[in-house]
């Protein structure tokens, strides 16, 4: 079983550096031989990653659910904006669920990989944006939303894609970054729902989901923070595209 925590790792680090984790997860498993952790396993490393968001937030989360309740115009116009954005991906993963499973291949990954590194060497630079996520209209709440439904191929980063769609929409690398994390809450929290009813006939013992699950969570804060550290450097941003560019070719090179 240590394999599984190996994808905790793996799951948690992936999921919020731009680097794609279903490309990670695809190739790995072509790699190794192993066969698909099974729904439950998904829904423990999805918990994970949702815990390693609302820790590393917590407090800005605070803050934001009582200016709800205040009714602060502000968090309301921020609310509709992250609701607006998490459509794309749940209507695409609702209406092509099955279709979309099938292209998770390693072609499909080099493809997704050599996606993201476009996406992130076309990253507009800091000082390039400096809009406020609370200050963004809908219509760019929208392309951040389409940018995540695209994301649903294997290999495409889901925080690359959209942190570059922020960027490209005039949002502070900052804010970009943390609308993408924030983003994150809905689209994981809704899949985690959905495949829910798994975890009753899971194959793997429970002790097993609950670490692979807490070492999702640990990685994902861990990555969480450092995309936050490097987002105003582009040299380092870009770096990954390097990373997801070799990837591709490595996957390529083995028998993609």
């Amino acid at each position: 079983m240590r394999w599984v925590l190996a994808l905790g790792v793996i799951q948690g680090l992936t999921e919020f550096l731009p680097i794609s984790s279903s490309g990670h997860l695809v190739v790995l498993k072509a790699w190794f031989g192993v066969a698909s952790p099974g729904a439950a396993l998904e829904v423990a490393l999805h918990a994970g990653t949702l815990v390693a968001v609302l820790w590393t937030y917590r407090q800005w989360l605070g803050t934001f659910i009582r200016k709800l309740v205040q009714r602060v115009p502000a968090a309301w116009r921020l609310f509709w904006r992250l609701a607006l954005a998490s459509i794309p991906a749940g209507m695409v993963g609702l209406a092509l669920d099955e279709w979309v499973g099938r292209f998770f291949t390693v072609g499909a990954v080099i493809l997704g990989w050599l996606g993201t590194s476009l996406l992130l060497f076309a990253t507009p630079k800091p000082g390039e944006g400096e809009r406020r996520m609370e200050d963004m209209g809908p219509a760019h709440a929208l392309l951040i939303g389409l940018a995540q439904a695209m994301a649903l191929w294997p290999g495409l980063s889901r925080s690359g894609s959209t942190i570059a769609m922020g960027r490209v929409c005039g949002l502070r690398p900052e804010d970009a970054a943390r609308f993408s994390f924030l983003l994150a809450i809905p689209t994981i929290l809704g899949a985690s729902i959905l495949e829910a009813p798994a975890l009753v006939q899971a194959s793997i013992p429970s002790v097993w989901l609950i670490i692979s699950a807490l070492l999702a969570a640990v990685t994902g804060a861990v990555a969480i923070q450092w995309v936050k550290g490097i987002v105003n450097r582009p040299r380092l941003w870009r770096g990954f595209g390097l990373y997801t560019a070799l990837a591709a070719l490595a996957a390529w090179f083995i028998g993609g």
